[in-house]
C-alpha cells in the first residue's frame, strides 16, 4: 500500500501530527510538507492524506498566509512561510483512484475548521474520504500541543490503514 501524508505547517505542531499519523499507518508513509509532495509522490497513492493548521476558522487563504507571515514579531518564534498553502497545493492536486482523508491542527475551542475544505478538495481530485476527519488540539495560537495529541494522531493513523485494509 502507497501512503502519503501532505501537510502545511507554520510552527511545527501540524508536522509533528503528520508524522505521528505516518507512524500509525506505518514505516513506508512518506510525509511531505507541500512543496516536496510533487506529482510523482503522490502517484498511485492507495491513501492520500491531507492536513493543516485552523487558521482565521478555516483552511488558510492566501490573505491569512500573508498575516502568518508578518506575525513574526508577536510569535514565540518566526513562522515557516516557505512552503505553498495546502490549499493552493489542492489546488493542482492531479487526479487519482485512491482513498483520502482530512486532519487539522487546531484551538479547542475554533467554531471554524480546515478539514470539510480539505475532503472537498480530496474528493474532487478523485481520493474519496470516509470516516471522522482528524482534528487535534493545539493549547494556543502557536503552540503547543495538548499533552496526548500526537499518540492519537498516531491511533487515528492506525485506524486510517485498518480501515483501509478493509475496504
Amino acid at each position: 500500500m502507497k501512503a502519503v501524508v501532505v501537510y502545511e505547517s507554520h510552527w511545527g505542531n501540524t508536522a509533528r501530527v503528520a508524522q505521528a499519523i505516518a507512524d500509525g499507518i506505518g514505516p513506508e508513509t512518506l510525509v511531505l510538507a507541500t512543496d516536496e509532495a510533487d506529482v510523482s509522490a503522490v502517484s498511485g497513492a492507495d491513501l492520500l492524506v491531507a492536513g493543516a493548521p485552523v487558521l482565521g476558522f478555516g483552511l488558510p487563504t492566501e490573505r491569512m498566509e500573508a498575516a502568518v507571515a508578518n506575525s513574526g514579531s508577536v510569535a514565540p518564534m518566526p513562522p515557516d512561510t516557505t512552503h505553498p498553502s495546502l490549499r493552493a497545493w489542492l489546488g493542482d492536486l492531479p487526479r487519482g483512484r485512491g482513498q483520502g482523508a482530512a486532519f487539522e491542527t487546531r484551538v479547542r475551542w475554533s467554531p471554524g475548521g480546515a478539514t470539510g475544505a480539505i475532503e472537498r478538495s480530496l474528493e474532487r481530485a478523485g481520493y474519496p474520504t470516509s470516516g471522522t476527519p482528524g482534528k487535534f488540539i493545539v493549547t494556543g495560537r502557536y503552540g503547543p500541543l495538548r499533552k496526548g495529541e500526537l499518540d492519537r494522531a498516531r491511533r487515528w493513523g492506525e485506524a486510517l490503514k485498518a480501515r483501509l485494509s478493509v475496504a
